[in-house]
Order: structure tokens, then C-alpha cells, then sequence
């Protein structure tokens, strides 16, 4: 049965001689698929699967356990304006590797998500200029906030998560437990970091404003100086206690991000 679907890319891997099978986000799940000759001749599907690209794809699927057919792709958006900057490709590659082991049970929020992170990319391009590459680090720590938030293990940021006392004088932060703990409580916890105030303003931004709106707000770079890598540490380890293991394009990415 041929299927129409709205999809983004993201993974390609050499399938045989000649081809590749592709994963997809789609706003149902995701989906691999052979794309014949694709790896062969990139004019099969039109250079379409090794942009940055919203697609329109036909897909003929077989039975039950068996990989479907990539038939025909076309471009509804695409992303240009990021291809052409290092950084912003190498976080598309974390994104689509991040979303590649979350996004697998059935929540049409990835594939939203998927978009509305991309455009925010392509914002900061256009808004931030000499101060985008320290923004994309700032929309990737919202990104996998919102991770968290569809994977249904949102950051608690408002109260100790295991007291739930809201007035905490003491910060500490706890990956395990998915949130703020305070003094008395910390005991209680296996692991757990030291953090600033301006380290839960920063997560309570990420959490709570969309991602276009975080591109815009000029105040979180001195967020961004003062609290990045605790937050860093805190988003990209609860992303890994999630999925289990470790994001791979991570380690080329932040070599680059936080070193410039």
C-alpha cells in the first residue's frame, strides 16, 4: 500500500551496494525505509534526503516487520540558510540524532518539535549575528528541555521534587530524580550537582517560552555566560539517563560550539 506522509531525514545508512535506508520523522512515528539507488545516483530522489529539508514522501509499505519502500520524495521547505553555516548543520546532526532515539512512541510533538527548532535556527541566523553561535547552544539546551517535556520526564524547576518545598535556599539539582533538591532532602539522592539561582532562571526560561521567543531574548546571554555549563551538564545527562546511552554527534558538535 503507497502512503503519503510529511517527513524529515534523520539518518541515511548505506543499505547493500547501490542504496541507503532512511529514517524519518513523520508526524505519526518513525519510519525506515529502502530508498533504491539512492546511494548509487543522488539524482534518484533529487539530492532531497542530504538536505536540510521538509519533505513530501510516498512510501509503498509492506508487511508487518519488513522495511518499506521510499517511492518518490519532494521538498515542501527546506533550510538553505543552514546548511550554509558549520554550526548550525553540526546542530541539526545532534538534533536528528537526538530525536532519532526519542521519538519513537507515537507522538506527533517530535515532528512538531522537529520544525519549530529548525525555524529557530534559521532565526538566530538572521537575529543574533555575532552572537549566534552562542545561541545555538542556548536553543539546544531548550530543545532537549522540550525533549524531556514529550518523553513525559520534564525537569522539575519550580520546587524540591521530593518535598516539594518551594522556598529552597540551598540549590542542588539531582539527574536521577529529575529535579530541584534541597538541603534536607539531598541525602536522599544518588547524584546530585550544585547550582545557582541563575541556573534554575535559565531552565525555567528554556522550559516555559518557545523556542522562537527564546532567540529573541536578548537578556539570556548573561544567563548563558553564567550558567551554560551547569545546565549544559544537567539537560545533555538527563538526555542519556533517558535513552541510556550517549549522543555520538555531541562530542564533534560542543568541540566546536564551545571552543569558538
Amino acid at each position: 500500500m503507497i502512503k503519503n506522509y510529511q517527513a524529515y531525514v534523520l539518518a541515511l545508512n548505506q543499505y547493500k551496494t547501490s542504496s541507503q535506508i532512511v529514517t524519518l520523522l513523520t508526524d505519526k512515528s518513525i519510519i525506515q525505509a529502502i530508498s533504491h539507488q539512492s546511494k548509487k545516483n543522488s539524482k534518484a530522489f533529487g539530492y532531497d534526503l542530504e538536505t536540510i529539508s521538509k519533505l513530501n514522501i510516498n512510501i509503498y509499505e509492506k508487511k508487518e516487520n519488513t522495511l518499506s519502500i521510499l517511492k518518490e520524495t519532494s521538498i515542501i521547505d527546506n533550510y538553505k540558510i543552514l546548511e550554509k553555516s558549520i554550526y548550525s548543520s553540526l546542530a541539526v546532526f545532534y538534533i536528528r540524532e537526538v530525536l532519532m532515539h526519542n521519538a519513537k512512541d507515537f507522538d506527533n510533538r517530535y515532528f512538531i518539535l522537529m520544525e519549530k527548532v529548525l525555524n529557530a535556527l534559521i532565526e538566530n541566523e538572521k537575529e543574533n549575528q555575532n552572537l549566534s553561535i552562542k545561541y545555538i547552544s542556548i536553543i539546544l539546551r531548550a530543545f532537549e528541555m522540550k525533549v524531556l517535556h514529550i518523553a513525559g520526564i520534564s525537569p522539575e524547576v519550580n520546587r524540591c521534587i521530593m518535598c516539594e518545598k518551594q522556598d529552597i535556599k540551598e540549590n542542588y539539582y539531582s539527574i536521577i530524580d529529575g529535579g530541584l533538591i534541597c538541603e534536607r532532602c539531598k541525602v536522599m539522592s544518588k547524584y546530585f550537582i550544585k547550582i545557582t539561582n541563575d541556573d534554575i532562571q535559565f531552565m525555567r526560561i528554556i522550559k516555559y517560552n518557545p523556542l522562537i521567543d527564546i532567540v529573541k531574548n536578548k537578556d539570556l546571554i548573561s544567563y548563558y555566560n553564567n550558567s551554560i555549563y551547569n545546565v549544559r551538564d544537567i539537560m545533555i545527562k538527563s538526555i542519556n539517563n533517558h535513552i541510556h546511552k550517549e549522543i555520538k554527534s555531541l562530542k564533534v558538535l560542543e568541540e566546536i560550539l564551545l571552543t569558538v
